[in-house]
Order: C-alpha cells, then sequence, then structure tokens
C-alpha cells in the first residue's frame, strides 16, 4: 500500500484552505464577530454540534483567522482543553493555571497578571500548580506556586482580587479569547465544575469565551450532577449560542469518494461494479456518513482491513460490511455469528416456507427493530442487495443454485465459500447556496426550458479543476425532492431530457473509480420525480419528453433502471413505477429516437456514443445499428472517433510509485459485433504508419493497434497488467 493510504489522524483541520466540508466561511464569520466586537463587557460565546461533526476544526479556523488579521484587533488567545486534565481534583485550578501561564507569556501588557491570578486562584481554593504543564512551560508551574505560597499568608479578599484583575483588564484595552474545547468529554462532575469557574470568570472586561461542545451531552451531565434543568443551567452562562452548519451532503461525499480511492487503489482491474456500488452507496451507506469524523473512521478501518483482502473479495460488499462494523457493531455481530441466516439462495423444494420462513423473519426483524427508525428502511434495503437471499425473508423473490455459482465469480460476500474472507481481519467544487436550490424549484414551477436554463448557466460555472456547479446542484437538489410538487415534476423530467446530455462533462465524474456522473445524477432525479406522477401518466410522459429532448445517455441511463426494477416486480417480488410492457415500449422509442438523431453527421460526436449504438443493437434494432456503425466506419475520421469512443481510463499505483498511472484502455472486442476487427485493425495501422492520425486519436488508434495484437496471439486483450508487457 502507498503511504498516500496511510491511516489518517483525527486531528482537526487548521488550515481553511483544505476545508473539505464548507467550514471556513462560518469560521471566517465567527472570527470577524469576535475582532470586531469593540465592548468591554465579558461575553460567552458557544459552539454547539454533535462529536465529531467539525467545531475543533472551526475553532482552529476561528484561531487562524484571527492571526491573520491586523495585529491592533488582534486578541490575545488562550486555548484551554479541559480534557487534558480529566479526573484531576481541581479542575478550575488547571485553566486558572493556563491563564497565568499564557496571558503574561503572550501579551507584556499583562506582566502583572500573574500574580493576580496566583492570588486570585489561591483565595478560591490554592495554588496553580499546574500552571506551566499545559503551555509547556516547566518552570512557569513552580514560579506560580512559589508566589502563591508567599500569598498565602495574607488575607484574601476575593471581591477586592477580582476587582484587582478586572482593573487590570480594563485599563490594558486588550481583547483576550479564551477557547474550550471538548467540554463534552468530561465526566459530568467534571462538567459541572467548568462551568461553575467560567459563571464565575464570565464577567472579567475584555474577555471573551468561545466554547465548543454537544448541547445535549453537557445539559444532560449538568441535570445529573445539580438536579436542575441543564438546558436553561447553559442558558444563563451563554449569551451568544451557535449551531454549528450541517456538513453538505455533497461534500461529505466527495470527501469519502476521494478517500476511497486511495484507500482502494489496489483494487484489480475489473472487480468493480458501478451498478452494485450505486446500488450499495445510494440505498444505505450513504444514511452511515453524517459527520466528517464518519469518513476518517471508514477509511481509517478500510486502511487496515482490506490489504489483507484484497483481489479476494468484492470491492464493493466490503465496503459495505466495514461499514457496518464500524457505524452498527451489533448488526455486524449478529452476520458473523449467525452467517447461515444471511448466505446462499432461498431453497425452492419448500423447506425455507411456512415455519422456517417465519422463524427467519423473526431473527431477522429483532436486529433490524435495534437500528434507529431512520436507518431501517436503508440498511433493509441495502442487506437485501448485499444478502439476496433476505428478498425471500422480506419478499417472494427467489435465486437458484446457479445464482450462487455467480456471486462466486464476483467474489460478493453473500457466496458461502467466500464469506470468511471478509471476516479474516475482523478486529471544493462549486459551492451551492439555498438560492440555486430555490432558483431551481421556482425554475420547476415555470417551464420545462426555465429549469434547462438554470442546469445550463450552472454548466457555466466551473472551478480551478473544470468541473461545473451541476454535479453539486443536482445532488442538493435530491434534498428537496419533497418540495416538489406533483404538477411540477413533468416539467422537471422534460427539462432534464433536454438538457442532460449537455451535462456531461468529463471533469464532473466524481473523483476515480469510485464516483459518478451526470447521467446517474439526472435519472436518478428523474426516476424520483416519476413517483410523484400518477401511473398512467408516467410512460407517455417519457414518451414525450424522449421525442422532444436529445438527451439520449441520461434517458437511457433511466431506462435500464426502470427496466431492472420492472423485471423484479414482474417476479413478484416489490413494486415498480412502470411495467415489463411499458419499459419495452420505451426502449423502442429510445431505439427510433436514435435512429431519428443518428441522421446528423454531429452525432458521431456525442460523447457517449458508444453507449448510445450499443444500446441501440442490444435493444432490438441491431442491423440499424450495425449498418449505421459501418457507414460512419468507412471515413477514415469516423474509424478514428469510434474507436476513441471506445476508450476508458484506468489508473494504477504500484508501491514505488510517487503519483497515480493513468492507462489509456480500448477492448477491441467491443468492436466485434461491427465487423472484422483484424481489418480494422490494419486500417487503423496504416493510418498511424502513414502519421495520418489527428492528435486526439492518437493514443486511442496506437492502444486499439496493441490489444488487437494482444487477442491476435490469444492474449486477454484488456487484462490487467499488461500495460508493461
Amino acid at each position: 500500500m502507498s503511504d498516500a493510504a496511510a491511516l489518517s489522524a483525527d486531528r482537526p483541520s487548521t488550515d481553511p484552505a483544505q476545508d473539505l466540508f464548507g467550514h471556513a466561511p462560518f469560521a471566517r464569520t465567527l472570527a470577524n464577530a469576535i475582532r470586531g466586537n469593540r465592548d468591554s463587557d465579558g461575553i460567552v460565546l458557544a459552539l454547539y454540534g454533535p462529536w465529531g461533526s467539525g467545531k475543533s476544526t472551526v475553532l482552529a479556523y476561528v484561531q487562524h483567522e484571527l492571526e491573520i488579521g491586523p495585529e491592533e484587533d488582534r486578541p490575545v488567545v488562550v486555548v484551554f482543553n479541559p480534557w487534558w486534565f480529566s479526573g484531576q481534583e481541581h479542575l478550575a485550578k488547571a485553566f486558572l493555571g493556563q491563564l497565568q501561564a499564557v496571558l503574561p507569556a503572550k501579551y507584556k501588557g499583562f506582566e502583572k497578571i500573574g500574580n493576580l491570578l496566583a492570588e486570585f486562584s489561591g483565595a478560591l481554593g490554592g495554588a496553580a500548580g499546574l500552571a506551566g504543564k499545559s503551555f509547556g512551560i516547566p518552570f512557569l508551574g513552580k514560579v506560580v506556586e512559589a508566589g502563591a505560597r508567599r500569598l498565602a499568608t495574607k488575607p484574601k479578599d476575593v471581591p477586592a482580587l477580582k476587582k484587582a484583575l478586572a482593573d487590570l483588564l480594563l485599563r490594558q484595552k486588550k481583547r483576550v479569547l479564551v477557547v474550550i474545547d471538548d467540554i463534552d468529554r468530561l465526566a459530568p462532575d467534571e462538567v459541572r465544575q467548568l462551568f461553575t469557574v467560567i459563571k464565575a470568570l464570565a464577567d472579567f472586561p475584555y474577555v471573551t469565551y468561545l466554547l465548543a461542545f454537544d448541547r445535549e451531552v453537557a445539559a444532560t451531565a449538568i441535570s445529573a450532577q445539580t438536579g436542575l434543568p441543564g438546558e436553561r443551567y447553559l442558558e444563563k452562562i451563554i449569551q451568544v449560542p451557535f449551531e454549528l452548519p450541517r456538513p453538505d451532503r455533497s461534500a461529505l461525499r466527495q470527501a469519502l469518494f476521494k478517500r476511497l480511492d486511495v484507500v482502494m487503489a489496489a483494487t484489480p482491474e475489473g472487480r468493480f461494479d458501478s451498478m452494485h456500488w450505486n446500488n450499495i452507496f445510494v440505498s444505505g451507506l450513504d444514511p452511515l456518513i453524517t459527520v466528517p469524523r464518519d469518513v476518517v473512521r471508514l477509511t481509517n478501518a478500510l486502511s487496515v482491513t482490506y490489504p489483507a483482502v484484497v483481489g479476494e473479495v468484492n470491492p464493493v460488499d466490503f465496503i459495505a460490511i466495514e461499514a457496518i462494523r464500524v457505524f452498527l457493531p451489533s448488526v455486524y455481530d449478529a452476520i458473523r455469528i449467525s452467517p447461515a441466516e444471511f448466505l446462499g439462495h432461498a431453497r425452492t423444494d419448500g423447506q425455507d416456507s411456512g415455519e422456517t420462513k417465519r422463524r427467519s423473519q423473526a431473527f431477522h426483524e429483532g436486529w433490524l427493530k435495534t437500528l434507529p427508525e431512520s436507518l431501517r428502511a436503508p440498511i433493509k434495503d441495502m442487506f437485501e442487495r448485499l444478502f439476496p437471499r433476505l428478498e425471500s425473508v422480506w419478499g417472494n423473490m427467489r435465486y437458484g443454485a446457479d445464482s450462487v455459482a455467480g456471486w462466486r465469480r464476483k467474489l460478493r460476500i453473500c457466496a458461502p465459500e467466500i464469506f470468511p474472507t471478509y471476516f479474516k481481519l475482523s478486529l471544493p467544487q462549486a459551492i451551492v447556496s439555498r438560492a440555486d436550490i430555490d432558483a431551481m424549484l421556482l425554475a420547476a414551477t415555470q417551464s420545462s426550458a426555465s429549469f434547462a436554463k438554470v442546469l445550463e448557466a450552472a454548466q457555466s460555472t466551473k472551478d480551478a479543476n473544470g468541473a461545473s456547479k451541476v454535479p453539486a446542484l443536482l445532488d442538493r437538489f435530491m434534498d428537496h425532492i419533497e418540495d416538489v410538487d406533483a404538477v411540477d415534476a413533468q416539467p422537471i423530467v422534460e427539462g432534464l431530457f433536454v438538457v442532460g446530455d449537455k451535462l456531461l462533462l468529463p471533469a464532473d465524474r466524481d473523483a476515480g473509480m469510485w464516483g459518478f456522473g451526470n447521467e446517474s445524477r439526472v435519472g436518478r432525479l428523474a426516476y424520483h420525480l416519476l413517483k410523484k406522477v400518477e401511473p398512467e401518466r408516467r410512460t407517455p410522459l417519457l414518451m414525450q419528453a424522449l421525442n422532444q429532448g436529445n438527451s439520449l445517455r441520461c434517458s437511457q441511463y433511466l431506462i435500464v433502471s426502470l427496466a431492472q426494477e420492472a423485471e423484479k416486480a414482474a417476479g413478484g417480488d416489490g413494486d415498480s413505477l412502470v411495467r415489463t410492457a411499458e419499459a419495452e415500449a420505451l426502449k423502442a422509442a429510445w431505439c427510433a429516437r436514435v435512429k431519428q438523431l443518428a441522421v446528423d453527421a454531429a452525432f458521431i460526436n456525442h460523447p457517449s456514443v458508444a453507449w448510445l449504438v450499443s444500446g441501440w443493437r442490444e435493444w432490438g434494432a441491431e442491423a440499424e445499428a450495425v449498418t449505421w456503425w459501418q457507414a460512419a466506419a468507412t471515413d477514415d475520421e469516423g474509424l478514428l472517433k469510434l474507436i476513441a469512443a471506445q476508450a476508458s481510463e484506468s489508473r494504477t499505483q504500484s508501491g514505488s510509485d510517487l503519483a497515480w498511472r493513468t492507462h489509456l484502455r480500448v477492448d477491441p472486442r467491443g468492436l466485434e459485433p461491427y465487423g472484422d476487427v483484424q481489418m480494422l485493425t490494419d486500417r487503423v495501422r496504416v493510418l498511424l504508419d502513414r502519421g495520418a492520425v489527428a492528435e486526439q486519436y492518437r493514443a486511442a488508434a496506437h492502444q486499439f493497434v496493441f490489444a488487437s495484437e494482444r487477442m491476435k496471439a490469444g492474449k486477454n486483450p484488456d487484462a490487467f497488467g499488461f500495460y508493461d508487457d
């Protein structure tokens, strides 16, 4: 495994330039508010968010923004992490000791404050012996303790000491920012102790407290210690609360896909099924990734476990089962302990019916009910895809022994012989605002053309990598699908079919082979919109959209999904948006539309022309598709374009490589339905020898000839690892 795939420490990000989850703008606003506060009164700010949501990262970004600001506006920052001192008898002493250590060291005007704080600490309960510990200055704690001992014999007037501290701070007029993180990691008595001292010191002039914690955890701890309502207690201490903005779903997905591309880089060619990944991710994995820490936890687990089984498991299934182990350990144990309830196929001899089926249903309902309600349906859906046997438990779909052979060839977790392998180690993109979403919703109420224009405008907005705003916009729009009225579903679908294929930009594909292209986003959105349409109107709507639009690849992707669903429903399992006959009619209409548009000479330049001609041929118009291909290939440039259209890219990285190697692939077997591959190879070889191949086709032409020669020699023309032959 390369160094790039090493474990990722669960540390907060400190540089806003590396922000993956949209925290930097919020932190900048918060820093500006702190910097711009001219009032002398002390104030307590709180940043609420669940564990792993990025609170520590926001605190780091705030400190970064303050540090790069004008020196005269820069506060003295005191960072106190009570987690370092958890279990100490006097957490309050540690806090005061941190103030004693940092303030005089960071600002000359606070030199006298050290002795005052020592005296104040002594008055409240003894010298702050931990002063130097947290600041990294060993001798400082001894100095503070010595000063406190000298002061110990003097009378201690706590109000007078507090006033002296306040007067000193008031005279200096220098803002102090006290940053306190990880409060929610403390024991309940320590939480109460810390808030008690904050409450006592909250009114010091020019002192701002910035606290970060899980509000529910802290409130529960306070209630347990005081018997008082925790929420009300916090309200009396915190003047300005902030809820950490939820991470953008699209940003979470992008971060996961990028990390998976590194962690799963050793996956052999041909083992990754993009449709299977799409189904597994959308059905059950996506709901499990809710905060940035989830991305780190899952990919760290894969960094450890995947190398031991790479090449021996289905990569998609392995990601799924590792996600279950990390996020739902009790469910993982149910699989590990009772594999017979999940593996293989349902028997068709009656032994899986009646009482046996009822026992299986009770078993599976048992672990399913332990999940939060919001996860039950997604996990059930994903498990039916991971373990097809469950389709016979929760439905009527059955698979035979021949299915198990297929699962075994694909190294699926549901194959009994492969299952043990999975447990060997059981141990920025363009920003989308709510205003953009509102614009899409408004356009949907106007016309299909208006909706299409919104997407075309998004396509023209590109980031530094050339990726447009479209992927994030479509992903975000899916979050608001419930906001679309049924009457507006038709213009949106029509708009998608008008503009869809114009959105197929290579730069818009998610990073690595694990990501999605815009055809899947358009198809998924159209699929969910069809659910809002009356059943009898769905097929006519799609027929009309097909005839009016030019988005052949996006509509092809949707029709494939509808046809697969209809086939399952015809077998008695679940419902489908269209019937089998309607799916076949849609295929025929799609082929007819392809035939109409293929007359245009520009059809050969479609970015997915290879997919289109293949679909045209496979869905019943084989002669028409082959005739078109052969006519287009008569011209040398046409042949080169069609060969280039067959090309795809894969990436590899060896242990000694410092960067990825990108390999162009052209499998000549894909051209066998259209003509004699060796004759086509001879034509291309002659063109190459004459230097008559344009630059944009040259690499694909060379690869085609190379792969054809391998095939002629009886070798696999598209085998993994042949690049170095």
